[in-house]
């Protein structure tokens, strides 16, 4: 029987694992859109999204070691994500980039926190963190480095996307 997280490592843990299946399906949609529209952001979208399912996977191992249920968000992140992916890669590729830089961008001050408190608090949630943390930073970089210069319509995007990034890591760690 899997039980609710108890202890905010475990929660952290849990809205960690919800938010790779987000990242998974925004790479998925964004891939199959890119597919027919922009064939040379196939191979890297789907290398981004490798990285994110190994992600989730390091997250699922965790819980399902401590027999506890996945976080209620978890289904809501991956519809989420891939209605963001689809419209994103329709968008452009700048709005893939600035999609990828904004999202990112929440995540790593996300793990950044979550990774001073656990270091101390849950060694073996800590070292989840700290696994996937270089990752992240590589999409974040390579994102903004991809995007280019910001116009009104890129800023606007960022600003979106971060907002509703930081709402579902609130929504979950409640």
């Amino acid at each position: 029987m899997l039980r609710a997280a108890s202890t905010l490592a475990e929660k952290m843990i849990k809205v960690d694992h919800a938010g790779e299946n987000g990242a998974v399906n925004i790479y998925r949609a964004q891939a199959m859109v890119s597919r027919m529209l922009r064939p040379k952001l196939v191979s890297p979208l789907r290398e981004n999204q490798r990285h994110e399912e190994h992600h989730r996977r390091i997250f699922a191992d965790y819980l399902c070691a401590r027999n506890i249920r996945r976080c209620i968000s978890y289904h809501m992140c991956g519809i989420g994500g891939f209605a963001l992916g689809f419209v994103t890669g329709v968008m452009g590729r700048k709005a893939i980039f600035a999609t990828t830089y904004a999202v990112e961008h929440v995540v790593l001050a996300h793990l950044n926190h979550q990774m001073t408190y656990l270091r101390e608090a849950e060694p073996q949630a800590f070292a989840c963190v700290a696994d996937i943390y270089a990752d992240e930073k590589a999409h974040h970089d390579s994102a903004e480095v991809g995007m280019g210069a910001r116009d009104a319509l890129t800023r606007s995007l960022i600003f979106i996307v971060r907002l509703c990034t930081e709402a579902v890591i609130r929504f979950g760690m409640r």
